[in-house]
């Protein structure tokens, strides 16, 4: 189509802690400024219609937007997906097109609110229930219910499922990128391989908690490194599990096997320093996208004249406030 567009940085491969560990006695409280900025920098002009849709963070129970703003050449729209109420930018660039597309979004964020999980009871019906079936590549199979079965075989709560779960996940994947295919979050490729990033890990997990009958869920965001202003590498998943008392419970099962002696904490909390993008997968946008539904919305998502353009250059910035500083 005439297009040649940058690849994108790469998931977050390494210990995210550049202590090597978690404070978790007490987290600090951080504000600073979270920048996600997307460019198109090749020519356009044969390209025809460009649509580029960016998840957009927004305050939650574990998170606080104390300001967000968009800079874009082009007029732009905010709408909600219609299954997880993420908040969609979407952006059409119409001809004649500009020579390069420049697009970004401060973020001035509260870090460090909470580490539990987001108490929200009770959850509705129907978004439990859509927790609790196999779709997209997070499928459950006769593979997997043999692996639940065997991880929760002797435990009675559903929280204690859940452990066993994660701790099976954790003995039975390796974080290892040497093979082509990690990153999708593909159940079947982690049971046939043991190995992949922090996609695959709570793939895994979210497909064995639910062939226990555990509601699980999918999330997806930066963690915001320690040192005060910090280009970031990449993108960082966990999961949630959802139980009837305590709402949806946290799990980072990849930083548990990364840091094993964090392997209790990392059951139930995460680190404060992240920040959420979005939820879920295999996301219907809004406007519909032409193509299949989004596997995992973290980076843009572009088409040309309906078509999926693969690789936008992005770059993800973080520069902490100091106290005198304002905002």
């Amino acid at each position: 189509m005439g297009i040649v567009i940058f690849a994108g940085v790469v998931e977050l491969g390494f210990g995210v802690h550049s202590t090597g560990s978690i404070n978790v006695e007490s987290p600090r409280e951080r504000e600073g400024l979270f920048t996600y900025r997307v460019r198109i920098t090749q020519p356009l002009q044969r390209a025809g219609t460009i649509d580029v849709w960016i998840p957009l963070a927004k305050t939650t129970r574990e998170q606080q937007i104390l300001r967000r703003q968009i800079h874009a050449p082009v007029p732009y729209t905010i709408a909600q997906d219609p299954e997880y109420g993420n908040d969609i930018l979407h952006l059409s660039l119409q001809p004649p097109l500009p020579e390069g597309f420049e697009v970004a979004i401060d973020y001035q964020t509260h870090l460090g609110l909470g580490e539990g999980a987001a108490i929200d009871l009770p959850a509705p019906a129907d978004e439990l229930a859509r927790e609790l079936t196999s779709h997209g590549l997070v499928i459950v199979d006769d593979e997997v219910r043999t692996r639940a079965l065997h991880a929760t075989a002797g435990r009675r709560t559903p929280m204690d499922r859940a452990r066993g779960i994660y701790e099976a996940v954790i003995r039975q994947v390796k974080y290892d990128k040497s093979l082509p295919g990690w990153g999708r979050g593909d159940t079947r490729r982690v049971c046939l391989l043991g190995m992949g990033n922090c996609t695959d890990f709570h793939s895994l997990f979210i497909s064995m908690a639910r062939a226990s009958g555990i509601p699980a869920r999918f999330k997806v965001g930066v963690v915001i490194p320690r040192a005060p202003s910090k280009v970031i590498p990449g993108y960082h998943c966990w999961a949630e599990f959802y139980l009837e008392e305590r709402g949806w419970v946290p799990v980072d099962a990849s930083e548990a096997w990364k840091h094993p002696e964090l392997v209790d904490y990392y059951f139930g909390a995460h680190d404060p320093n992240r920040l959420l993008l979005s939820v879920g997968r295999d996301i219907q946008l809004v406007p519909r996208q032409h193509g299949e539904p989004v596997n995992i919305f973290f980076y843009p998502y572009v088409e040309a004249n309906g078509q999926v353009v693969d690789g936008v250059e992005t770059q993800l910035m973080f520069r902490e406030f100091n106290r005198e500083e304002g905002a």
